[in-house]
């Protein structure tokens, strides 16, 4: 190995006192391929079976946690009892080469599939339209906001709430799509509380049926910039963070999609990655995505202030990425998917025409 990139197999030790071999990792993607009945299918099963060996935190895909939070077409979904044989089965193929496997719980609020929902209908903080071509979604009640998360019961090493991407948790944060005149909504203390209940009601769930190896990480998107509007500011991300290191979190999980990017209007100054990591300052771990496809992309994110650097469409492209740095072989990976290997890679064929008619990934021309 390339002795420049040793800081990538250094051990991290977890707030619960869990210690992971290394800093890299999967990040959750979407893959649009469950089965019709909202289990993990075959297909699934082999695409993080060949991914498990990229780096000791790998997350899942974001699993519905109920009927009308379906965001995805083919998401798997947790709500219903006939799903959990093939849960089980996904934990243990992430889990397969010795990474902790951890499920990411999401409710897309006003992002649900009203084609998708039983009921038809979607809920979000406040019954603002989307666009012309969906169905204003209904505001959730005070009842509704506090749900029992199911997440354990699979055997995964842990759960990471999804409150990044414009999903449920981040619309009440924002101050766009959160109009709300009750406790929930109204001043940034309240449009954080969504979150931070969720935060708890995990924390409860695991003390009552785990043990304290059982990790809770948070996804968020460190910043809301809408056409016309702003959600909430890199600011008022940090007194979330700051909630969520009080409330006792594991891991914080920023979204980017380049681990370099400075906040809006504040392109000359520090990294976001920077300013996070600066606050955070070790007490918790802190997990970064974003343009990393090279080994030294990810000392660079390690050196701007990131603990573990998790892969996404890199993992797609090169599921050998983390062997071939560890066997001194980084001049063999692929950027890009060469022709040799399309049907290959165990990508399935919903993912991958997904990943591939948007772009997400490039696959080399035919010569």
């Amino acid at each position: 190995m390339n002795t420049q990139y040793k800081p990538l197999f250094e051990e991290i030790t977890l707030p619960n006192g869990v210690v992971l071999s290394d800093r890299l990792g999967v990040a959750p993607m979407t893959t649009y391929s469950g089965n019709p009945d909202g289990t993990v299918s075959d297909g699934e099963l082999s695409y993080y079976q060949r991914r498990a060996g990229l780096g000791s935190l790998f997350v899942s895909a974001c699993i519905a946690v109920s009927e009308n939070g379906i965001a995805f077409p083919n998401q798997f979904v947790a709500f219903k009892d006939d799903v959990m044989p093939r849960l089980k089965q996904l934990a243990t193929e992430m889990k397969s080469q010795g990474s902790k496997a951890i499920l990411q719980m999401q409710h897309g609020g006003r992002q649900g599939q009203p084609d998708l929902i039983q009921a038809g209908e979607t809920v979000a903080p406040s019954a603002i339209a989307e666009s012309a071509d969906k169905p204003t979604p209904r505001a959730l009640t005070g009842e509704e906001i506090t749900t029992t998360r199911r997440a354990i019961e699979a055997g995964f090493d842990g759960v990471e709430i999804h409150g990044a991407n414009t999903y449920l948790i981040q619309q009440f944060v924002s101050a766009t799509y959160n109009q709300r005149e009750d406790e929930w909504g109204g001043s940034l203390e309240n449009r954080l509380k969504f979150g931070l209940a969720v935060l708890d009601e995990v924390k409860q769930v695991a003390a009552k049926h785990a043990d304290d190896s059982f990790i809770i990480g948070y996804r968020l998107s460190p910043e809301e910039n809408n056409a016309d509007s702003v959600g909430y500011t890199i600011k008022e991300t940090q007194q979330l963070v700051e909630r969520l290191i009080e409330g006792g979190i594991h891991y914080i999980h920023v979204s980017l999609m380049e681990f370099k990017k400075a906040p809006r209007g504040m392109e000359d100054g520090d990294s976001i990655v920077q300013i996070l990591s600066k606050q955070i300052n070790g007490r918790v771990a802190f997990v970064v995505v974003g343009g990393v496809t090279r080994p030294e992309h990810a000392v660079a994110a390690l050196e701007e202030g990131a603990d573990i650097i998790v892969m996404g469409r890199q993992a797609l492209v090169d599921p050998e990425w983390t062997e071939k740095v560890k066997q001194g072989n980084e001049a063999d990976i692929n950027e890009t998917i060469p022709q040799e290997l399309v049907g290959k890679l165990d990508i399935p064929e919903t993912m991958w025409n997904a990943i591939t008619s948007y772009g997400m990934v490039k696959v080399d021309a035919k010569v």
